[in-house]
């Protein structure tokens, strides 16, 4: 990967930031802000992250990457929400032509996206979100362009430590926190329940979300009950 001297100077002084952060949360906005300057392709970038289970997105470079990331949040499918879930990256090349994710990908077609690039976050391990990046032009992310992204979540990896350590962001930090202890034991719940039931992950995640609302536990503790007993919990734990 053959950077310009704009991109290496972005991406130190990005690095020189995350060290020296005083705010996880101005970090993160900045990230994705040099994501969109500096990866081929880029119009707007976003970042997931997960608390409870639930999806939200703490920073963006502007509110039509925020949209893009709520409509998977609203639809339960879509890259960002796949490549937090398994780690993997996942680039989809034209969005009106997607099968993977039909629901998502139709409105995202219809708000102006054709490209998109999910790569997952990890800390300590431990995959808690991704970095997201969209485009209005079909085909616009090339493997460099996947490069400089993994770069960018790497740096995004290291800032929520940094946070999580020294708590700079005591509120966001907390909830990336327990945004890696609980993805842990609810992929393990999920794979319990996928074994036992022969369904699809997205429909283990919905048992363990709609008995989570139906005893008003979090979802977490629901996914703990099923590790540990094998059952799901019949009240409250």
């Amino acid at each position: 990967m053959d950077l310009t001297s704009d991109q290496i100077r972005e991406i130190t002084a990005l690095g020189g930031l995350v060290l020296g952060q005083d705010d996880l949360v101005s970090t993160l906005q900045e990230i994705t802000r040099v994501a969109v300057r500096v990866v081929p392709g880029g119009e707007a970038c976003s970042i997931t992250t997960f608390q409870d289970g639930r999806p939200s997105a703490p920073a963006f470079s502007d509110d039509w990457a925020k949209e893009l990331d709520e409509l998977q949040f609203t639809e339960r499918e879509g890259p960002c929400l796949d490549a937090s879930r398994t780690g993997n990256v996942f680039r989809s090349r034209d969005l009106s032509a997607e099968s993977r994710w039909p629901a998502y990908a139709e409105r995202a077609a219809r708000n102006g996206a054709l490209s998109s690039l999910s790569v997952p976050l990890h800390s300590d391990g431990v995959t808690f979100g991704a970095l997201n990046i969209y485009s209005r032009k079909p085909d616009a992310f090339t493997s460099e362009a996947v490069a400089l992204a993994q770069v960018l979540a790497g740096l995004a990896g290291q800032a929520s430590q940094v946070a999580a350590s020294f708590f700079h962001h005591r509120d966001l930090a907390e909830q990336l926190r327990e945004a890696m202890r609980s993805r842990s034991v609810i992929d393990q719940a999920i794979g319990v329940l996928m074994a036992q039931r022969k369904i699809t992950p997205d429909a283990a995640f919905d048992v363990l979300r709609e008995t989570s609302q139906h005893l008003n536990v979090k979802l977490r503790l629901v996914a703990r009950d099923v590790v540990e007993t094998g059952e799901l919990p019949s009240r409250r734990v």
